[in-house]
Order: C-alpha cells, then structure tokens, then sequence
C-alpha cells in the first residue's frame, strides 16, 4: 500500500475531479481522509485513492455487464 500522503488538491488532479467533489467523497464516507488541525484541510493516502479508483473501476465493470 501506498502511504504518500496527499492533500485534496493533489488528490483531485490525481482523479482529474475538482477539490469540492473530493470533499463531497470524503464527507460521503467514499474516500477515506483525516482533518490535519482544526482549520487545516484534509490529507488523503494515496492507497485510499488508489482504492476509491479501484472501487470505481469494480462498479464500472458490473454495470457494463448487467447491460449486456
């Protein structure tokens, strides 16, 4: 596993998605990030990114079969 950490920034360019639906997948329990300080943004493993895009990648394949 990957444990470089990233911030939301590089996460989204990562995922090529803005910063706010980054947020709005960590907020949704999809992503996995932790609150650095209490005004500090969120920092994101890349492991988890590379999960979440694993996980996509999984549903991709399930729905592309259901419709065949």
């Amino acid at each position: 596993m990957d444990d470089t950490i990233l911030l939301t920034k590089e996460a989204a360019k990562l995922l090529k998605v803005s910063q706010g639906f980054v947020r709005g997948l960590i907020r949704d329990g999809k992503l996995r990030a932790y609150k650095e300080g209490r005004r500090g943004g969120y920092r994101i493993l890349r492991g988890d990114v590379d999960r979440y895009i694993q996980m996509r990648l999984g549903n991709a394949e399930h729905e592309r079969r259901g419709s065949e």
